[in-house]
């Protein structure tokens, strides 16, 4: 006997001792027991161990009416229904109708030959039964039926339990707005359990049954080929490691429909008792927070590495960032400064007018530059783009300039033609006179007459060469586009015009020439030459015969030869100054002296158009002062020094 209560002890301790009842343990405990109880009659002593265990176990012998009854009912869980008081009594005499409509049948079963297992609740407490015929007739039928049953009431309770975390996880896993795979390997090795969301299919495009089909080499492909080392490096180094600490990475991953996507992964390792290994990720699809990330990022290299200056400033025009450009082209402004001070800001007050999100653009002077100024409000405040204009400025001047410079040749074209045709009628008239004079008086005039009329006659003609050639470079002047500078000796060209005006000649004027210049300058000699014969011819047209007209020649400090010229004829009335210029306009002083009122009105815009200047006024003792100013380059060494010398 000492030998059963040993072997039924280690049955004990092996199926119930450590670990919680289950059908395959009860099972193993009953076919082990099934000898020690294979007698008629189970031993006292054995029923006395099996008394006291945890459990309940049971032999049920078919009467000779065919209902089962009891042979053995041991156990702590047998209460006060143990072996003595149910022997030979029918489970049906003992229980109630509800229990029995649930044994029963079981038993019924066990007698048939089955392997029986079945639970059943009493009294708010569960119990798992398992039948097993171990005893049979010469006829093979079922003649006692071995059973043990257990209180399974709270494993009952850890399985609902286990059951109702697994769904809610289950759901929690499902709705998580971010992709989950969990993989579970064996100690082996072997993949072993894979669970997905759909989050995770989304992201991915792969359900769990495409993801157990791919391989981990396959798997890697998907990664950007640009992240791939170095993902793989990082996570077999983790793998290696055994760390549970979690993995984060984030890389570019080509999904199963080849739509490229940016992925955060986290990784955590699960250690399990029974030596499974389980990985867990969690993915989170952030394309769009990347391609905003890159974005800026782009925004930021752009703001440094462009060429235009950038400043941003907050809403108190206190500077926040200057990229490169803006430090080179104003060091003077730096981070934390106002510039509000600065011609930068020459308007910044009006920056508060400015409507969100539209732009604002203004041309300003910062120093001898001009900048576009560009201000786009941003969340802090502004953000100002400087881009240097400064040579489409310049550009735009030139051709402002040159459309008025056009403007004004056209308009001196058309008074050309008016002062060419006015011009020729008065030498025109005495030619036409002479001739008149000639034809009718001819026969009764005096050999001097005749000679005086002819003289006349060949005056008026060189009049007329001289307003051809006088109108013929005046209008070469006009069809210019450019100024063409050339090297001259201006005392000596203003000499030689002295010799070549016909008036001069004829009222025998004379011209002196004086000043400090250098001996030889470049400067426009088709325009210097038309104006001063233009000067000349009327300082001697509108003075006495035999007077003298003075010229001096200096040069300026900047760059500009300056003549002055002195007549001493009949002057201007002061309240006719301001029309000396006027096309046609002749001074009341003019009487018969011929003229057409046109030449100095020619004459001034040619000038100004190569940034020259001519201006006239009365001298106090009488007669006319004309100063002309033209740009001009000194090309001599030294100065010559000229005395008052007469034309000749």
């Amino acid at each position: 006997m000492d030998d059963w209560r040993k072997r039924i002890a280690d049955l004990v301790h092996t199926y119930f001792g450590t670990r919680s009842p289950s059908r395959s343990r009860v099972e193993q405990f009953l076919r082990q027991l099934e000898p020690l109880v294979a007698g008629a009659d189970v031993p006292a002593d054995v029923r006395d161990i099996i008394s006291n265990l945890q459990t309940m176990t049971i032999v049920l012998r078919q009467s000779s009416s065919g209902e089962p009854v009891y042979v053995l009912r041991e156990g702590r869980l047998a209460g006060e229904l143990r072996t003595e008081a149910v022997r030979g009594k029918s489970p049906r005499e003992l229980f109630p109708p509800e229990v029995n409509a649930i044994t029963l049948p079981m038993v019924a079963r066990a007698f048939d030959g089955e392997d029986v297992e079945f639970s059943y609740t009493l009294d708010g407490r569960t119990f798992l039964t398992l039948l097993h015929p171990f005893r049979r007739n010469d006829q093979g039928q079922v003649t006692e039926v071995l059973g043990s049953m257990v209180d399974v009431t709270t494993e009952r309770q850890y399985a609902l339990e286990l059951e109702h975390s697994e769904r809610l996880f289950r759901t929690l896993i499902e709705n998580m707005p971010c992709g989950v795979l969990y993989e579970e390997f064996a100690p082996d090795g072997t993949l072993a359990r894979v669970v997905v969301n759909s989050e995770f299919t989304q992201v991915t495009g792969y359900t769990r049954e495409a993801y157990r089909q791919i391989t981990t080499e396959e798997w890697n492909t998907r990664i950007h080929p640009d992240d791939r080392t170095a993902i793989e490096q990082h996570y077999r180094q983790w793998l290696e490691s055994g760390s549970t600490a979690p993995l984060h990475l984030q890389y570019r991953f080509l999904d199963r429909h080849g739509i490229e996507r940016w992925l955060d992964n986290y990784l955590a390792r699960i250690l399990h008792e029974d030596g499974c290994e389980g990985i867990l990720q969690i993915v989170l699809d952030i394309t769009e927070r990347a391609t905003a990330e890159q974005r800026l990022r782009h925004a930021a290299s752009y703001l440094e590495q462009s060429i235009e200056p950038i400043i941003e400033c907050d809403k108190d025009y206190v500077v926040t960032y200057l990229n490169r450009s803006a430090y080179a082209v104003f060091p003077e402004i730096t981070v934390g400064s106002s510039i509000r001070a600065h011609p930068l800001a020459a308007d910044i007050e009006q920056l508060d007018t400015v409507v969100e999100g539209e732009p604002q653009s203004t041309v300003i002077s910062v120093g001898s530059k001009k900048f576009m100024r560009l201000v786009a409000p941003t969340e802090r405040g502004w953000r100002l783009f400087c881009h240097d204009v400064t040579p489409l400025v310049e550009a735009e001047k030139a051709l402002r300039r040159a459309l008025e410079h056009e403007q004004t040749m056209n308009m001196l074209r058309t008074q050309f033609v008016s002062t060419l045709s006015h011009e020729f009628r008065t030498p025109l008239a005495g030619i036409l006179t002479a001739a008149q004079l000639l034809d009718r008086y001819g026969d009764v005039m005096t050999s001097e007459q005749r000679r005086e009329t002819t003289r006349s006659i060949a005056a008026r003609v060189r009049d007329l060469e001289y307003i051809v050639e006088s109108f013929t470079r005046r209008s070469a002047l006009l069809g210019r586009t450019d100024a063409t500078l050339s090297e001259i000796d201006p005392a000596e060209l203003i000499r030689r015009l002295a010799d070549e005006i016909e008036i001069i000649k004829r009222k025998h004027s004379s011209v002196t020439v004086s000043g400090d210049i250098p001996g030889r300058i470049q400067i426009d000699a088709e325009l210097f030459r038309a104006a001063l014969e233009v000067l000349l011819d009327n300082a001697a047209r509108y003075s006495l015969e035999q007077s003298t007209i003075e010229v001096h020649l200096t040069l300026t400090d900047t760059n500009r030869l300056c003549v002055t010229l002195r007549d001493h004829g009949i002057g201007i009335p002061a309240e006719e100054m301001d029309r000396l210029f006027l096309p046609y306009f002749r001074s009341s002083r003019a009487g018969n002296i011929p003229g057409s009122g046109l030449s100095l009105a020619t004459l001034k815009p040619l000038i100004e158009s190569v940034n020259g200047s001519l201006s006239l006024s009365n001298h106090p003792d009488g007669g006319m002062i004309a100063r002309l100013e033209l740009p001009c380059t000194v090309i001599a060494s030294h100065v010559e020094h000229f005395s008052p010398t007469a034309g000749e």
